[in-house]
């Protein structure tokens, strides 16, 4: 406690978590190493679009399922229907569902029951076994492969599901951003190191396992990792075992942010967990569930997925001889773009709102420009100077804010039924984009370019309306924040959010 003389009053401010929370050496690499779960993700995003197209892949599944050579190499492959419409679309999306389903049924419970960083281990150990069963295990079943698909998915959705969780309940509100943004940057990273190891080791049964390889690295980790204090506290109602486990994270003394923590979770003690009927049955909490599934849906319509899919398409349709070297580097300049978020979404120059108001209007124009320079055959250096401005729009905040923000704004009750709805829509949306950006680039891409710079739009006006500055608040406050539209806008600031004063 600190106090201050005021003309004749002394004011007691109290000091709270947001000011004395110190992280130590042990948080960034517990949440590192748990943020390996998210280039799973990216493993697969950067190594599918690729291997696809190896000719030991084609060979293995095409030729013995989908036609003959002439039909299942070279240019005809792409006007064989039954593979690339059928095959290599469902072998794409998969994922996408299985990540969905994941998220939407064992995520939620392990997370509750199991905690935090068991399930993150259990996620990858069955990406890993998922990842197996496509490539080393498929045998040439191409049942096998689709079954293989959607498990190496549903690891996923279960560790990208608890990832943020972890994040947000073991970093301390001053950086709570910073560490969540790890997220982004890994999926990245690990897009960036499936292209790169695809292109110069072309072997399909490799390539496919590379998430499987993250998935291992995960799983093994995650028997020396830091249990979150919040969930141990609650899971075992022991005060101590949670205050032990902050310590392990934390710079100092704890107890100011031990207490909170308690209080916080011996007020929810005699309430039951919401359900997910009940999630929307509480103005405030509906509004929030509402505002993190649309967050996220907001997140897949920007289109960036299609332009990461189907990059290599679009390049060169573009006129590059070499579309995958121009991939490459679209891929390190949004690792360069999701550093710069990395640094600004907790600083005085960021925050989660800002932020994706300032990455909506950078993405916009730049596809309307890439949209025009098609159209009027520019030279193709300008319509990659747009993509690439847009990309690294989206890697400033919209890439990372919605696996940030939802995970900040739900109570201990509240956030496993919550979110575990949030990243269901996040992945089914994905898989949406993924299946309509074939059948819009094969109307148009220009027309492509237009249709998303419009949601662009849509995106960012959801965002002025809806979303609240959450940035250096508090877990145990945020909730309060969505009750009066008089935040909105305004940059918090946990001094103000954190004090209480009394005659």
């Amino acid at each position: 406690m600190v106090s201050s003389y005021t003309g004749g009053e002394v004011a007691v401010v109290k000091q709270t978590s947001a000011h004395t929370a110190k992280p130590n050496g042990t948080m960034f690499f517990a949440i590192a190493m748990a943020m390996v779960g998210a280039m799973m993700f990216g493993l697969d995003q950067g190594n599918f679009g690729v291997v696809s197209v190896f000719e030991d892949f084609e060979s293995h599944w095409c030729d013995r399922n989908f036609g003959d050579k002439a039909h299942c190499h070279g240019e005809l492959v792409k006007e064989n229907k039954e593979w690339d419409g059928g095959f290599i679309l469902w072998g794409g999306t998969l994922i996408t569902f299985g990540a969905a389903a994941g998220a939407l049924t064992l995520g939620p419970v392990m997370m509750n029951k199991l905690g935090r960083r068991r399930s993150i281990g259990i996620g990858g150990f069955i990406c890993c076994m998922g990842c197996l069963l496509a490539s080393y295990l498929s045998f040439g079943s191409i049942p096998v492969f689709y079954v293989g698909r959607f498990i190496t998915g549903f690891g996923v959705g279960v560790a990208c599901l608890v990832l943020p969780v972890y994040n947000s309940e073991c970093s301390t509100p001053s950086i709570r951003g910073l560490t969540g943004s790890f997220f982004q940057l890994n999926v990245a990273v690990g897009s960036l190191v499936a292209t790169l190891i695809c292109t110069f080791y072309k072997n399909w049964a490799f390539g496919m396992f590379l998430p499987g390889l993250a998935g291992a690295i995960l799983a093994l980790a995650s028997f020396f990792l830091p249990e979150s204090p919040r969930w141990m506290m609650a899971s075992t109602g022991d005060y101590e075992k949670g205050k032990e486990e902050l310590q392990k994270i934390r710079e100092g003394n704890v107890d100011i942010e031990a207490e909170e923590m308690w209080e916080e979770i011996q007020a929810e003690k005699n309430m039951t967990e919401v359900s997910y009927t009940g999630l929307f049955e509480e103005r405030n909490l509906r509004k929030r569930v509402l505002i993190a599934c649309g967050l996220v849906m907001a997140q897949q319509l920007t289109g960036v997925n299609a332009f990461l899919s189907y990059s290599g398409v679009i390049f060169g349709k573009c006129g590059f001889d070499d579309p995958i070297q121009v991939t490459l580097v679209f891929n390190l300049w949004m690792i360069l773009f999701v550093i710069l978020g990395l640094v600004l979404i907790d600083s005085k120059y960021g925050g989660r709102r800002s932020q994706l108001l300032a990455a909506t209007a950078i993405m916009g124009p730049p596809l309307v420009v890439a949209s025009m320079g098609l159209q009027m055959a520019w030279n193709p250096l300008i319509v990659a100077a747009m993509v690439c401005i847009y990309g690294g729009g989206f890697q400033l905040a919209w890439g990372m804010v919605p696996w940030i923000y939802p995970s900040e704004i739900f109570s201990m009750l509240e956030k496993e039924k919550a979110l575990s709805i949030a990243v269901f829509v996040n992945y089914m949306f994905n898989a949406l984009i993924v299946y309509i950006t074939p059948v819009l680039m094969n109307w148009s891409i220009t027309g492509t370019f237009y249709v998303f710079a419009i949601l662009n739009i849509g995106c960012g006006l959801f965002v002025w309306t809806f979303v609240v500055e959450t940035k250096g608040i508090a877990l145990e406050l945020t909730p309060a924040l969505f009750d009066s539209s008089n935040h909105k806008g305004e940059d918090s600031d946990s001094d103000d959010s954190d004090s209480e004063d009394s005659d």
